[in-house]
This record gives structure tokens, sequence and C-alpha cells, in this order.
């Protein structure tokens, strides 16, 4: 049995930096909340991205969980890492997109992918890297919502499994369980387009 996995670490609880900011937030300064959820924007608009994979429906969601988080600040205790609330607040949010999606978006000519010149060897490589991303993204698609999440959160995220096992509501096993099938079901999809 490997044992590193059975005594994994509590997830880490909020930060000082956090907890001046939350007490700031709960004092009435209205700039605080902006400097408290920063350095977790990036990371959550990535998984409302795996979650929509539609750019508009990702910005919805997360405007949907800052909201969440605004009104439930007052009852966060900080027993976790705010980045894991965060990322719990937006897990039970995709679950459930009727309660934040309003309208279908439309796609934008800005999003479009138009080159502007064509270059020979250029294109050539772009468009199996553009395969192998397809791949990718099909792959991920197949995967469970708990699968892409735990995948998302490790690989992405740099999480432990402790942190994964709070977003997910499960135990640090089961967490761990969902990455290593997520691997192998991804591996099984795209090894034929990798470079022996």
């Amino acid at each position: 049995m490997d044992l590193s996995v059975a005594k994994q670490p509590r997830p880490s609880s909020v930060t000082d930096q956090e907890r001046h900011w939350l007490a700031r937030c709960r004092e009435g300064d209205q700039n605080a909340f902006q400097h408290l959820l920063r350095p977790h924007l990036t990371g959550l608009l990535s998984l409302a991205r795996r979650y929509c994979r539609d750019s508009h429906w990702a910005e919805d969601l997360v405007q949907e969980t800052l909201v969440r988080a605004f009104k439930g600040l007052p009852k966060f205790r900080g027993d976790s890492a705010l980045r894991t609330w965060l990322y719990r607040i937006l897990v039970r949010l995709s679950c459930e997109p009727a309660r934040w999606q309003r309208t279908m978006p439309t796609e934008s000519i800005s999003e479009m992918d138009v080159p502007d010149t064509y270059e020979g060897n250029l294109a050539e490589q772009d468009a199996i890297a553009r395969e192998l991303q397809d791949r990718l993204d099909e792959a991920m698609e197949r995967l469970t919502d708990r699968q892409r999440t735990a995948l998302h959160l490790r690989a992405v995220e740099g999480m432990d499994y402790a942190g994964i096992s709070a977003v997910l509501a499960c135990s640090s096993t089961a967490a761990r369980m969902h990455v290593l099938e997520a691997r192998r079901k991804i591996l099984s999809r795209v090894k034929e387009h990798l470079d022996p």
C-alpha cells in the first residue's frame, strides 16, 4: 500500500493575507473583495471553461460564482482554503446550469481563427497541433464531470488530492482515483497521435 496517498495533508486554511482581506470585506470595504478574489480568477475561469466549453458561458459561470461567494462571504469560516471554497461553489453551480445560464451566447467574429497569411510548413504543424488538441478536447468531453474536474484541478491548478477531495466532496483516495482514471482514458484516446 502506498502510504503517501493515505497520509495526504489536510486542505490548507486561509492565508494571513486572505484573513486580512476577509476582515476588511466583513467591515464593509468594497475594494477588499477584489483583492481577495483577484489571485483566483484565472483558475476559476480555466475550470469554468472545462465545464462550459464556451467562453461566454464560462464567464457567466465565473460571474455567478463570484456573486455567490460575495453573498456567502459572511458565512465562510476559513476551515478550508479560500480557493477550495470558490472552486466548490463553481462545481456546484456547473451541475445546475439552469440556475445561472440566461441566454444563448453568440459567437463573435473576433473569436474565429482566421489566419492572415499562409505559411506552408507552419500551416501543416498548426494542423497537426489542432488535430491533437481536438483529440484531447474530445477525450476530455468523454470523461465524467468528476473526472474532468479532478484532472483539471490536479494538472492545471496544481491542487493536491486533499484539496481536490474538498472540492468534489469525496475522500482523498477517491480524488486520486478520479485523476488516475481520467489520465488513463485520455491516454488511450490520444496515444496514436503522439510521437513514438
